[in-house]
């Protein structure tokens, strides 16, 4: 599981001349000012990238635009080295990872990155506090399970630089371990959830963190309206009223006056258990398959692949389904996705041989077949040599 740091409104005085001591090439964009340690064109995407994200947040919050008094800043470092002594002599702190640092002003303040060799937690990090740098410019005081609440919900976004487009999964990442709380009765009260500040937030950040995000997916995704109209007023409050510093005190307030604390509660209990991990699915999705109650099976694991489309596992499965029920080009294209994905190439190989053969593609057939017995004799050759012998028989 992502390593994640929380970013509470650092305030420091920027120290004359700190940036100097590195190269810097600059692209400005309607929301954004990008400063990289590198060329135009690696600024230029990154920029891009930002108003894409920007674009995305705003979907949810519709900030008017106009109230912004200059572009964002985001400085971008070639490497965690130059990051972390461009950080300490800003911030006087060592930072493991992307920081915002905020000051009272939007043309003061930053957010500082670093590039990375893991592109999905460099994405994880950039989506998570390019939010924290969002939210903080056009509200002064955000309730605090909001920012980060939102940060987390939003660190599964990706960046396909070919396409220049963004794909958004809400992030998941943190079920197993809100369903563990849960169980373990370590989970906090909504009210508390609401009225905590930066500072407990951080003495309770195991739990904190998880249950932010867990509530926010709760709000949006909520069968009753009644929680999804919490998260629009809430929205609509801080719209109104950016200036107020009071404004997460008032949110919990007005939570306690028009909703049943224990109702809510209990809600968001059911909720949490009700949701399942990609783990769940695929355990449950094999039970079904293996019962032979296919339908059953196929919601599993099309749910599994929604949560996580990069395991085979599911794809795999999906094929064997597609299979018993006839569907044999189905059961192609996802075996041969599982394939791409990383699945065991001798079992998928004769897999896809019984498929072939199956729907008296002899040919292909023996071309699968023949892959998985070189890849695992052991295992399939007399298995192979028996099929194709029916096949040179005629099938």
């Amino acid at each position: 599981m992502k390593k994640i740091f929380l970013c509470f409104g650092i305030l420091v005085m920027l120290t004359a001349g700190v940036s100097a001591q590195a190269s810097f090439v600059s692209a400005t964009t309607t929301h954004y000012t990008v400063w990289v340690t590198g060329d135009n064109q690696t600024a230029n995407a990154l920029a891009e990238r930002l108003e894409k994200l920007f674009e995305l947040f705003n979907t949810y919050f519709r900030f008017d635009t106009t109230m912004l008094k200059g572009p964002l800043t985001v400085r971008m470092f070639a490497d965690k080295t130059a990051f972390d002594a461009y950080v300490q002599k800003v911030t006087g702190q060592a930072k493991e990872d992307f920081v915002y640092i905020h000051y009272p002003t939007v043309e003061r303040s930053e957010l500082v990155i670093f590039s990375k060799a893991d592109v999905q937690d460099f994405d994880a990090s950039l989506a998570h506090q390019a939010f924290v740098q969002f939210i903080k410019a056009f509200v002064a005081e955000p309730p605090v399970w909001i920012r980060e609440g939102f940060a987390v919900y939003f660190e599964r976004v990706l960046w396909d630089p070919a396409t220049k487009t963004l794909s958004f999964m809400e992030n998941d990442s943190w079920l197993e371990t809100v369903k563990i709380l849960q169980t373990q009765n370590k989970l906090v009260t909504i009210e508390k959830l609401l009225s905590m500040n930066s500072e407990e937030a951080t003495l309770s950040i195991d739990v904190f963190y998880p249950q932010s995000w867990a509530f926010i997916s709760f709000l949006l995704n909520s069968e009753k309206p009644v929680y999804q109209r919490f998260m629009w007023d809430v929205i609509a409050s801080l719209r109104a009223n950016p200036s107020d510093k009071d404004m997460p005190a008032k949110i919990k307030n007005y939570f306690v006056a028009w909703y049943s604390k224990n109702d809510a509660d209990i809600d968001f209990a059911g909720y949490i258990k009700n949701q399942k991990t990609f783990a769940e699915y695929i355990t449950e999705g094999v039970q079904a398959y293996t019962d032979k109650n296919y339908d059953v099976a196929l919601t599993y694991f099309l749910s599994a692949v929604k949560k996580n489309p990069d395991n085979y596992i599911a794809h795999y499965y999906l094929g064997l389904i597609a299979y018993a029920k006839n569907d044999y080009a189905r059961a192609e294209e996802y075996y041969k996705t599982a394939l791409a994905l990383g699945s065991d190439q001798a079992i998928t190989y004769y897999a896809l041989g019984i498929n072939a053969f199956a729907s008296k593609r002899f040919e292909d057939a023996k071309t699968y077949l023949n892959k998985a017995a070189e890849i695992a004799p052991d295992k399939y050759a007399d298995k192979v040599k028996e099929l194709l012998a029916r096949i040179e028989a005629g099938g």
